[in-house]
């Protein structure tokens, strides 16, 4: 899939929900689509992914509609074991399929950004269930060390509770300014789930620590982030591959 995205950059003008188990990196290329053009941007890539699978293509990725926010932003997702795949280049089907997108994808595109994320495991939820649809938090911070202490705190606490972390956290490799430093990934099956009562991580973390200890880092927590931004994501099977 990572294919796929070098074709994005090449032309003129986020993966979630895999094995997320053990070490990787999600590439993550966010997409505006130009105000009206959601319906012949959805069909072009539809209509890539057909071209890809005729000819044979092996990847994979996941195409996501942003709910939140700007509309028609749509985020391609997939993953690698390692920064090593980014040396492999050889993609015959992707190739084969090229032309697709000066004609019928890049015309209806406003703007692209793409991030590369190293997954965090040791703070991040073992299983690997394949969601349809995440809540997304970013995070830019001042102080990597005090945050992650917290992180790391908390989750530790979730884990010892309910026998595993609630979500995927993610360290974000270079960018801008702009840039988030982490972003953290909660996947749910159904937006009802939302509605249901549990305890919020703070509270399993006074519980098991105290309300001073609690306070404290919560204090902590506060003073290393800049600011965070959250959204929905809802997966387009039709797009996805």
């Amino acid at each position: 899939m990572k294919k796929l995205i070098y074709l994005l950059f090449v032309l003129p003008l986020f993966a979630f929900g895999q094995d997320n188990s053990q070490d990787h990196i999600i590439n993550i290329t966010h997409i505006k689509v130009k105000m009206g053009h959601d319906a012949q941007f959805v069909e072009g890539v539809k209509m890539y992914k057909e071209c890809y699978n005729k000819a044979g293509g092996e990847n994979n990725w996941d195409f996501w509609r942003r709910v939140q926010g700007e509309a028609g932003v749509y985020a391609v997702t997939d993953m690698m074991a390692n920064w090593a795949e980014m040396d492999d280049d050889s993609d015959e089907a992707g190739q084969k399929c090229v032309s697709i997108f000066p004609n019928f994808i890049a015309p209806h595109m406003k703007s692209i950004y793409s991030s590369i994320t190293e997954s965090i495991p040791e703070v991040s939820k073992d299983g690997n269930e394949n969601n349809d649809k995440v809540w997304v938090t970013y995070f830019n911070v001042d102080n990597s060390a005090d945050f992650m202490s917290v992180i790391k705190a908390v989750s530790g606490a979730v884990k010892d509770k309910e026998g595993d972390e609630r979500a995927w956290w993610y360290s974000v490799a270079g960018g801008s300014s702009d840039a988030p430093d982490y972003m953290v990934v909660w996947p749910f099956d159904k937006y009802a789930d939302l509605d249901e009562d549990m305890d919020g991580v703070w509270k399993i973390y006074e519980d098991a620590n105290g309300e001073k200890k609690a306070d404290e880092m919560r204090a902590k927590f506060r003073a290393s982030v800049k600011s965070s931004s959250s959204y929905i994501y809802d997966r387009n099977p039709d797009m996805s591959n």
